[in-house]
């Protein structure tokens, strides 16, 4: 199983723009180190997490301790980028190994992906330590519709689709490019495309995925109502999983796990404004961790494998 989770914000720093105190970093940690555990993945994506070691190696020590000791490690990327939250990925060493080394995607490989605006993606190849079958996954977290993207002429045009939306596009259609290549160097054709694309299903970018090959497969197997994000009362997607064409049928299944969305943010970790009544509605559960919903992808590499 492969999964991307949004771990809102999760800085070791305590610099307010994750948690503002040291009770507030322990209750977030709790909840995401919940989550986790529960979602119990081979592979998963992470987005909002501080672009450091420190964080990384903090959510993995926690995740050991309460899953037991190696249960999980880290692809170990350092700093990307000049933002200052960046894509990760975790892992169970005892399902998958990586195979060979990370690759980024950035504006020195294709001009077209902006990275000042887009974080760049982060992809890896791993092979199933059960049936030897190799997969290359990207996790992404591309420009918010609420960022300003105005000094590369990319303003909200009125269509729905906010701010940024050629910004998107353009680095969506550099993605397909890029993974054609075989960033890794995997030898394999099987893609995963995943994370944060900050668009909705029927948007430009999403668009551009599919014109590419890929299937979008929360549509697959959610249908049109598929959700893993509320917006002012309004549901949808932000949160994607796309399969390369080689990839599609070795796919055995794609949800929505639903602990964040339809949660009140009353209940999450943030102490700030809340009375003491409020505080006290906290439980250290997967429940509003973060405010968007993990996507988990199942999938059979056994037909990779040669007979013996």
């Amino acid at each position: 199983t492969i999964a991307s989770f949004n771990v809102l914000n999760y800085f070791t720093d305590l610099d307010g723009r994750g948690a503002n105190t040291a009770e507030e970093f322990e209750r977030q940690r709790t909840k995401i180190i919940a989550a986790i555990t529960e979602l119990d993945a081979d592979v998963v994506g992470l987005i909002e997490i501080e672009n450091n070691d420190a964080a990384i190696e903090d959510l993995v020590r926690g995740l050991n301790e309460a899953a037991g000791a190696g249960t999980y490690d880290f692809i170990d990327t350092g700093v990307i980028g000049t933002d200052e939250i960046k894509v990760a990925f975790i892992y169970q060493p005892a399902r998958v190994t990586p195979v060979g080394n990370f690759a980024i995607l950035d504006s020195s490989v294709d001009p077209r992906f902006i990275d000042t605006l887009n974080r760049p993606a982060l992809a890896q190849s791993f092979q199933s330590t059960g049936s030897g079958g190799v997969f290359t996954a990207v996790v992404n977290h591309l420009k918010s519709k609420g960022s300003d993207c105005n000094a590369v002429g990319d303003p909200d045009t009125g269509d729905g689709s906010g701010n940024c939306n050629r910004t998107r596009t353009a680095a969506a259609e550099a993605l397909v490019d890029w993974l054609a290549t075989d960033p890794t160097g995997s030898g394999d054709d099987d893609f995963l495309i995943m994370g944060d694309l900050n668009s909705y299903a029927k948007e430009d970018p999403i668009d551009a995925l599919l014109a590419g090959g890929y299937t979008d497969l929360v549509n697959a197997f959610g249908g049109e109502q598929a959700y893993s994000f509320v917006f002012d009362g309004q549901l949808g997607y932000l949160d994607h999983a796309l399969a390369g064409s080689e990839f599609a049928d070795e796919v055995t299944g794609a949800t929505v796990w639903h602990i964040n969305a339809d949660e009140p943010d009353i209940l999450d970790y943030d102490m700030t404004f809340k009375q003491p009544a409020q505080e006290a509605l906290f439980e250290p559960n997967a429940f509003r961790s973060s405010d968007h919903d993990p996507v988990i992808v199942g999938i059979d590499l056994c037909d990779e494998v040669a007979p013996t």
